[in-house]
């Protein structure tokens, strides 16, 4: 009887640490938020101004045009995935110019702080310098959450093919998309499940008059008061494959 107790306990034993193995292993796996999400604004060598978005699986959206008085216009979008630790991060990524259908293969890195990035992008052998900053909380705060009744309602602006629409917003974050072209579009828009300031979207192109009919195509949105006492609204969208982006920039 001691006998068959003591291997009883023995089996037991080896449960418990093949139990607490199992979720030391689990507990590795859980995945580390990037070092360096957040938003930031900044501008590059070559005189464009910068919106920059990364989020916390590292994966970035950077929004780029010139300014004309308070006017954002935007000429392109980059796209693509960060990894950052002790001071320095690298990029791999995708740059579409308007109109957003020739994407170019990027790389890059640089340094970092709390609150700054500095680094480049190069792209076909020429080297892009970028130097951005976490704007004040007055202006935008990232940390906070994103408030879908700050979204509801109609957006007028442009597009990155130059094309000038509209975007409307219900209250379930449901959404339409119309244009001087024709093109039309339906979706979904909605807080990021990680309680950043940060909104998820998602939509589908019309089945006429749109240079890719039932495409679908996801991203991010964020609005922020602008310098003109009015608030903007960036949208930045892919294709899975990332063969095409589109944004979207409006005020009011």
């Amino acid at each position: 009887m001691k006998l068959k107790q003591r291997i009883n306990f023995g089996v037991v034993s080896l449960m418990l640490l093949t139990l607490t193995a199992c979720l030391k292993d689990l507990g590795s796996n859980t995945p580390t938020e990037s070092v360096i999400q957040g938003y930031y604004q900044g501008s590059t060598s070559k005189s464009k101004t910068s919106d920059l978005v990364i989020l916390e699986d590292g994966s970035f959206w950077q929004i780029y045009g010139s300014m004309s008085g308070p006017a954002f216009n935007v000429q392109g979008v980059i796209t693509g995935s960060t990894s950052a630790g002790n001071g320095n991060f690298s990029l791999t990524a995708k740059d579409f110019p308007a109109p957003g259908t020739s994407p170019v293969q990027a790389n890059g890195g640089g340094t970092y702080t709390v609150t700054t990035l500095l680094g480049s992008i190069t792209e076909n052998g020429q080297t892009t310098t970028l130097s951005a900053v976490v704007p004040v909380s007055s202006s935008f705060n990232y940390n906070s959450a994103a408030n879908l009744p700050s979204i509801v309602g109609s957006w007028p602006g442009t597009f990155l093919n130059g094309d000038i629409g509209r975007i409307d917003v219900a209250t379930d974050g449901t959404f339409t998309v119309s244009s001087t072209s024709g093109c039309s579009a339906t979706g979904l828009i909605k807080p990021r499940a990680n309680g950043k300031n940060v909104f998820d979207i998602s939509l589908i192109l019309g089945a006429s008059a749109c240079a890719s009919p039932n495409l679908a195509m996801s991203g991010i949105a964020l609005t922020y008061p602008s310098s003109n006492f009015t608030n903007r609204l960036i949208v930045g969208l892919g294709t899975p494959s990332q063969s095409m982006a589109l944004t979207f920039n409006a005020e009011r």
